[in-house]
């Protein structure tokens, strides 16, 4: 693989403009100090530390494709409350164009609180999730899209199930983008397949397996005919399936083949937390640059590599991504071919 090609390829990605369409969520990492063991309940009493925010779910894929040089415009709805107020300003102060970002009276920003805890000079530990949740249902997202489809390069769309964006509401954004000859690329929770006729989708291993109904098969023609039916049910040219410890695996429709890549870095990793937003700002903006499918992969294997060893949700950067391709260790494709 050509690594100065890649290197040169992750530079100008400034040149990309993206609209990254989906549900926006604050996430927030709540640190805490354990003191002792309630006497009204066998569960620890904690002492608040200190808290950290980010965009997350869509909020976070727009912030990668900000970190890895490109400009992002944020698609989709928050409430007009304090958490929509913290997300709107950090994409304002991070330079975004917030045309396709709507602020309603009529929803309460969605927000994901994870409850870390530890001894005194401990690593903390995720003991605790709680979910503010608020379902969409009516976000004008072709509307919207509309506004700048004629200035991007790709559209991603960042499904984690709560409507803002659906099989309807982009059943004619898609046509519409491909009649520009912009790629659409989809990263759905628990609609894989639904979104038809996308340039690429990237399940995880256990989206993949519940849009199948049965467990992904390790490797071989098993996995092979896994990989085809999700592409051909989608009806899109690539899956990258992610596959967390064991690595990734991309397929392009038509081809009795597929090409695995082993983890980047660490087996261990920090922080899962937006790992997959990662990857897909990564794999989106280089095949919108026209890299092919195994380069891709492999920025976006590097790119989830870099984002799970550090803590909390992280967007990636175009400084750290070029700084890996200058590494020794880098992931090799390995392609398995069935005739």
């Amino acid at each position: 693989m050509d690594i100065e090609k890649l290197k040169s390829a992750v530079s100008r990605f400034s040149e990309m403009k993206v609209l990254v369409a989906g549900d926006i969520v604050l996430d927030e990492f709540m640190y805490t100090e354990i003191d002792r063991i309630s006497r009204e309940a066998p569960v620890f009493i904690c002492r608040y530390e200190n808290s950290e925010r980010f965009p997350g779910c869509a909020g976070n894929t727009a912030m990668n494709v900000l970190s890895l040089g490109a400009k992002p415009y944020p698609a989709g709805i928050v409430g007009r409350d304090e958490d929509g107020t913290h997300i709107a300003d950090r994409f304002w102060n991070s330079g975004m164009d917030l045309r396709c970002l709507q602020k309603s009276r009529r929803v309460h920003t969605m927000k994901k609180t994870r409850i870390l805890a530890g001894g005194v000079h401990r690593a903390k530990q995720h003991m605790l999730r709680v979910d503010r949740e608020s379902e969409i249902h009516r976000f004008q997202l072709l509307r919207v899209a509309r506004t700048v489809l004629d200035e991007v390069d790709a559209v991603i769309i960042s499904d984690y199930g709560y409507n803002t964006v659906t099989p309807f509401n982009t059943e004619r954004l898609i046509p519409e983008a491909m009649e520009r000859g912009i790629p659409v690329f989809v990263d759905s929770r628990y609609r894989v397949t639904a979104f038809k006729h996308a340039e690429a989708i990237t399940p995880n291993e256990e989206e993949a397996a519940a849009a199948l109904g049965k467990p992904i098969p390790e490797n071989g023609e098993d996995l092979l005919e896994a990989l085809e039916t999700l592409t051909r049910w989608a009806d899109c040219r690539l899956t990258l399936l992610t596959r967390g410890s064991k690595g990734m695996v991309v397929h392009q429709k038509g081809d009795k083949s597929y090409t695995t890549f082993p983890i980047y870095g660490s087996p261990e990793p920090v922080d899962v937390s937006g790992a997959g937003d990662s990857v897909m700002a990564a794999f989106a903006l280089a095949l919108a640059y026209r890299l092919a499918p195994k380069e891709a992969a492999l920025l976006a294997t590097i790119s989830g590599g870099i984002s799970v060893m550090q803590k909390g949700t992280y967007a990636v950067t175009q400084i750290e991504l070029q700084e890996a391709l200058n590494a020794e260790n880098l992931p090799k494709g390995t392609t398995f071919s069935f005739d």
